[in-house]
């Protein structure tokens, strides 16, 4: 029984801390429809007229919220909220 919680919680650990593959593959000036081609179905969205915010929680880093900002369809920022990479960084 005490292997058996030991083991538990190692993948606990293990599973809390791998990286999660999705953000990495977005690039600058990709359209929503590529977006969500590599991320999945936002966990929410918003936004009004010609820009939108795509929302995503990883469901091994639920503490963690990562968001997509498109205008005029493109991608123009996006990162990990309170982060951000933009045109002016590059």
């Amino acid at each position: 029984m005490r292997k058996l919680i030991l083991l538990l919680g190692l993948l606990l650990l293990l599973g809390g801390c791998s990286p999660w593959i999705g953000m990495h593959k977005i690039e600058l000036g990709m359209s929503k429809s590529e977006v969500m081609q590599q991320m999945g179905k936002p966990s929410n969205a918003s936004g009004s007229g010609s820009e939108e915010y795509l929302w995503y929680i990883p469901p091994n880093r639920f503490w963690e919220r990562y968001y997509v900002h498109i205008v005029n369809g493109k991608v123009e920022a996006y990162g990990q909220l309170g982060k951000q990479t933009s045109q002016a960084e590059q």
